[in-house]
């Protein structure tokens, strides 16, 4: 069982790694990366910290699974052969703060067709008969995903359409390779993949686009087909709303919300924001890390409040005149 994708990684110090190691088409051994990365500080990790020793095994180990680095008499060099990774080469910048869009399509595209990946978590998200696919392929296609904590030993991943298909996280090293690694890749480094915690359900994840505007013409068109035309006031649980049109519509929360947040700041007369309390809102979390990844699914509207029901007026769906109210 290849479980090599363990724990987080971050992928723009992959990005300058890669760039550091293309300088040298004779290649680079590993205490010449340790040297560059910590004496030259070009890479850092979460406050400012310089990598271990450790870490910068994992990262030239992941880009060695990954089919973007390969090994030749204990030097690392960039196998830029192969096209997708000659197609990477001319695309990275390194130094700039943020992975551009470019980066991070990809990034993706070799973390989705790795077959360890694909194995032990894209497979899960697939329709049953799938059993090749690219990126394209995984975000027109995947279904949503369901993570659930049956117990404080025992995980479970499963597809919400195919229930059959299903992976028990049983083991601390399917843990950090699974929920810590590629999960966290395509979730928070990558953002291909969304997730939101709706309780007595669990973590859904689902595939989303890389790009898209705000407002989201798909969403507008939604809010507006969904206000009732018979009652003054139509009642939206949001969190609801964004656990179904952000799967239907493959858009990530936080381009669903911002376009919540456009028609409200639009139209302030006709919606009205409800907002809930922090401790309500984390109320069946058990840990600090809990608080947070149950935070993260929530609309927070610029005063900073837990939005979780907006009450939109009918005569909205008079005003929403398509395409006149959206922006040029």
């Amino acid at each position: 069982m290849a479980l090599w994708m363990r724990g987080s990684v971050s992928f723009i110090a992959l990005r300058e790694l890669i760039g550091y190691i293309a300088q040298h088409p004779e290649g680079v051994r590993p205490k010449e990366m340790e040297v560059w990365a910590r004496e030259k500080a070009r890479l850092r990790i979460q406050n400012a910290k310089l990598v271990s020793k450790t870490t910068i095994y994992h990262y030239r180990n992941t880009l060695r699974h990954l089919g973007i680095l390969v090994v030749i008499n204990g030097r690392y060099r960039i196998a830029k052969e192969r096209p997708l990774v000659a197609e990477l080469l001319e695309a990275i910048r390194p130094g700039a703060p943020d992975l551009s869009l470019q980066e991070r399509e990809l990034f993706a595209r070799f973390v989705i067709q790795n077959p360890d990946c694909q194995k032990h978590f894209f497979d899960l998200f697939m329709p049953a008969g799938i059993k090749s696919y690219d990126l394209e392929a995984f975000l027109e296609n995947g279904r949503p995903v369901v993570w659930r904590r049956d117990n404080e030993r025992s995980e479970m991943l499963y597809n919400v359409e195919y229930p059959e298909k299903h992976l028990s996280i049983d083991s601390e090293d399917k843990r950090q390779a699974i929920l810590y690694g590629v999960r966290y890749w395509a979730r928070n480094e990558l953002h291909f993949v969304e997730e939101i915690f709706l309780e007595g359900t669990g973590g859904l994840m689902f595939p989303v686009y890389l790009s898209g505007s705000v407002p989201d013409s798909r969403i507008l068109n939604a809010l507006r087909e969904s206000i009732s035309s018979q009652d003054e006031w139509t009642f939206f649980p949001v969190r609801k709303v964004a656990a179904t049109w952000g799967p239907q519509y493959r858009i990530p929360l936080d381009r669903l919300y911002g376009t919540l947040e456009w028609v409200y700041r639009r139209f302030p007369q006709y919606v009205v924001l409800i907002p809930t309390s922090e401790s309500f809102a984390t109320i069946m979390a058990t840990s600090h890390q809990a608080e947070k990844y149950h935070l993260r699914g929530y609309f927070q509207d610029e005063k900073g409040r837990y939005i979780s029901h907006m009450r939109v007026h009918q005569k909205l769906k008079e005003v929403m005149l398509w395409p006149e109210i959206l922006p040029v």
